[in-house]
């Protein structure tokens, strides 16, 4: 297990609070527990966070996605938007990497990290299923890093979608419940 990594993507204020739904808590706890696991045995935790510089140089008006967050001017760095969500916060020796696409991977130093570290395998949650999740996958099989998603701390807003990514991830990921996950470290 020295050389997986926990990567939690994007559990940040301003997307837990979009989620608005009754099993967000139920989420956070799930998601907080997981990570203790993998703590307690001494697996490297990477938060990665989506987060802009003042005026968006980053964010191309070519790109869909980016240009609706631009136009709606969030996650700009030092907002509180773009801060880990308290409930599964940071905690001395983790690792915080910013992102500004949809991948974990794309221009960040995530793999520089991970190599440094000799990260073999990726373990990762986040929100959402369709976005971080599945682009950080994508990304990630090409290369060549053994994959693992945590279905239940992968969330889309609508379930449909959530279930749809998760098909198309187990092509290149395998695909377990955080419980099973973790029977398996102890």
């Amino acid at each position: 297990m020295a050389t997986t990594a926990l990567l939690v993507c994007d559990i940040q204020n301003g997307i837990v609070e979009r989620l608005k739904s009754q099993d967000t808590e139920s989420f956070l706890r799930r998601l907080s527990q997981t990570i203790e696991a993998a703590r307690k045995i001494g697996l490297n935790v990477i938060y990665v966070r989506v987060a802009f510089r003042p005026g968006f140089p980053e964010a191309s008006p070519r790109n869909a996605s980016l240009a609706r967050v631009r136009a709606h001017g969030g996650f700009v760095e030092g907002d509180t938007s773009t801060d880990i969500h308290a409930a599964v916060a940071p905690q001395e020796g983790d690792i915080l990497v910013t992102k500004r696409r949809v991948s974990a991977l794309h221009g960040t130093d995530l793999d520089l990290i991970l190599r440094s570290l000799d990260v073999k395998t990726l373990v990762i949650s986040g929100l959402s299923t369709s976005g971080v999740v599945m682009s950080t996958v994508r990304q990630g099989a090409d290369m060549d890093y053994k994959l693992v998603v945590l279905e239940d701390l992968c969330w889309d807003t609508e379930q449909d979608v959530h279930d749809a990514a998760l098909k198309v991830i187990a092509k290149q990921a395998q695909v377990v419940r955080s419980v099973d996950w973790i029977a398996k470290l102890q």
